[in-house]
């Protein structure tokens, strides 16, 4: 059963206040909502005081989710506010900056390059300018041997097979997917999940996001087993799922659920 209204209102409140970074901040976005009626008593009630203040995700993971549901659906400006909640959240500049390469290679560059330079005008702004001054890292220059060898030995890890033989699984790949398979070893793999600012872990709940977000059943189904071999829990991505009825709607997250439920029957992986 859920809460009172005045319980959901002060768990919001306190959501405002740390994705804000301070009770004044809480304030000015509660005031906000409380302009717009029954929608922004939604935000602050159900969002932020029923779905936000659950505590099966952190809300550190919780706004590493949100900013990718909001980069890879287009949805600038609240990413603006959720780029800079994440930091008050505890994601560091270098993992925001990692977030749109990860989210590159799912949604697609333009939606990267879009909410990186949302970043930026953030960060700069944090840092009391109006251009940053830190840059992002940049791409290392890997030669194509080692592009493909990082990207054939991240299977190993995605796949949960640690034995996995990886000069048959590349033709395999090659075989069935030609110059796509190519780009997908080299570029997504290779060049983007090795990386090192984000953990496998963390680059799973983003790719899954993304995916979840944009209803991609089939790549969802995969990288749902994949986020479990890099230690997501069953829980967590449930609290995922819950939080995308907020930012994408229930269709959206309904369906994502449904994805989940299948690849969890199968079973394998801790549901702690």
């Amino acid at each position: 059963m859920s809460e009172d209204v005045k319980t959901r209102t002060e768990r919001g409140l306190d959501v405002l206040r740390t994705l804000g970074g301070s009770p004044e901040a809480a304030k000015g976005m509660a005031d906000y909502f409380e302009g717009l009626g029954a929608v922004g008593q939604i935000a602050l009630r159900v969002g932020a005081g029923e779905v936000w203040a659950r505590t099966g995700l952190s809300r550190r993971d919780r706004s590493l989710v949100v900013i990718s549901f909001l980069t890879a659906l287009g949805r600038e400006v609240e990413l603006r506010a959720h780029v800079a909640g994440g930091l008050h959240h505890g994601l560091c500049p270098e993992e925001i900056d990692e977030l749109f390469v990860q989210i590159g290679a799912y949604a697609g560059l333009p939606f990267a390059l879009a909410g990186a330079g949302i970043a930026n005008e953030v960060l700069a702004q944090r840092e009391g300018g109006a251009v940053r001054k830190t840059k992002p890292a940049s791409l290392e220059a890997k030669d194509p041997a080692r592009r493909r060898a990082d990207g054939l030995e991240l299977l190993k890890t995605l796949l949960g097979q640690p034995d996995l033989d990886l000069q048959t699984t590349e033709q395999q790949i090659l075989a069935s997917q030609g110059a796509m398979g190519e780009l997908v070893m080299d570029y997504a793999f290779g060049d983007v999940w090795t990386r090192p600012p984000l953990s496998r872990r963390d680059r799973s709940l983003v790719v899954v996001s993304v995916l979840a977000a944009l209803n991609m059943v089939h790549e969802l189904e995969i990288h749902l087993q994949g986020a479990l071999n890099h230690g997501v829990t069953q829980v967590e991505i449930e609290e995922m799922l819950l939080t995308l009825a907020i930012y994408g709607g229930f269709p959206r997250a309904i369906d994502g659920m449904r994805v989940a439920k299948s690849v969890f029957g199968r079973g394998g992986a801790s549901a702690a």
